[in-house]
């Protein structure tokens, strides 16, 4: 912060910073990046291991669900997870784990919007360049339906929801419509 004083220029404390020895400088520049990447939040991401959002949940609970054959018997070989956290800030996020430990779909909902670049993983490149074609309308809804992979995302402050999942990885029998 610069003040001018009688035709001077006084300066303040911040000032100080740019003044440091080189060697100084340089060490609380590392420490300053050691800090940022070590405080990076966690989240699931499609198509990959479930995550542990280390330091971000209030609650985790996990249960094992099967997939139904069409029958409405359940298949033993289409077993699956589903690992739900709610967020520091309020927002849900299940992660849909296969049998083979590969997160196949995730769904969020809660007044905040949670990284929907970690979320998707990959896949954030698609919802982006999908929703930069749509016409913006109300509230922002976006569906993305590709051969792959199907992206919803909607809502408006303090009330967000989503689900996405990858389609070739769909346990056999699996109804997308059952994400929460």
């Amino acid at each position: 912060m610069l003040r001018f004083f009688r035709g001077r220029v006084a300066r303040g404390p911040a000032s100080h910073f740019f003044h440091l020895p080189q060697p100084r400088l340089i060490l609380l520049a590392a420490a300053g990046l050691v800090a940022a990447s070590a405080a990076t939040p966690c989240f699931a991401s499609l198509g990959r291991a479930p995550s542990a959002f280390a330091g971000n949940t209030t609650v985790h609970q996990a249960r094992a669900l099967a997939a139904t054959n069409g029958t409405g018997s359940a298949s033993a070989s289409a077993t699956y997870s589903v690992s739900t956290t709610t967020l520091a800030g309020g927002t849900t996020v299940r992660e849909y784990v296969g049998a083979d430990g590969v997160v196949f779909a995730v769904t969020w909902n809660g007044p905040f919007l949670p990284d929907l670049r970690e979320l998707l993983g990959q896949h954030f490149a698609t919802l982006r360049n999908e929703s930069a074609r749509q016409p913006k309308a109300g509230r922002g809804q976006v569906r993305v339906a590709q051969p792959d992979v199907t992206i919803e995302s909607g809502g408006h402050m303090r009330a967000y929801a989503g689900r996405a999942w990858i389609n070739s990885r769909l346990p056999a029998g699996f109804d997308t419509d059952t994400l929460e």
